[in-house]
């Protein structure tokens, strides 16, 4: 019964941006949210439906992206991927595409296109 107490408080710290921490592990997440890692791991399977933690992570940052990539025309894919935590542009590519079945840049020019 005290799950949802739980998944709010887990959704309120994601809606402020912890999911931009670039290299977040379940750890320093179940920390933040004092709460033990297989509770968190199992909100976010069990509750939320993810796949696993990257696959919820992934979710909320390409969501954010595909926000910026019309609202900021002009601003570089690459800062963007970096602002949401991705190390490497590549591996922002491939959650973004995995997500969306567009690169970023095919996105921004089929939106802005519109």
């Amino acid at each position: 019964k005290r799950s949802l107490p739980e998944l709010v408080q887990l959704q309120a710290l994601m809606q402020q941006g912890f999911y931009k921490q670039e290299k977040l592990t379940i750890a320093q997440l179940a920390k933040a949210l004092s709460r033990p890692e297989y509770v968190v791991r199992n909100l976010i399977n069990e509750k939320l439906g993810f796949r696993n933690f990257n696959d919820y992570v992934n979710q909320l940052r390409v969501h954010d992206a595909m926000a910026q990539l019309v609202a900021e025309p002009d601003k570089p894919i690459m800062n963007i991927s970096l602002d949401l935590g991705y190390r490497t542009l590549s591996s922002f590519n491939r959650a973004f595409k995995e997500r969306t079945q567009l690169s970023p840049s095919q996105y921004r020019q089929q939106q802005l296109s519109v």
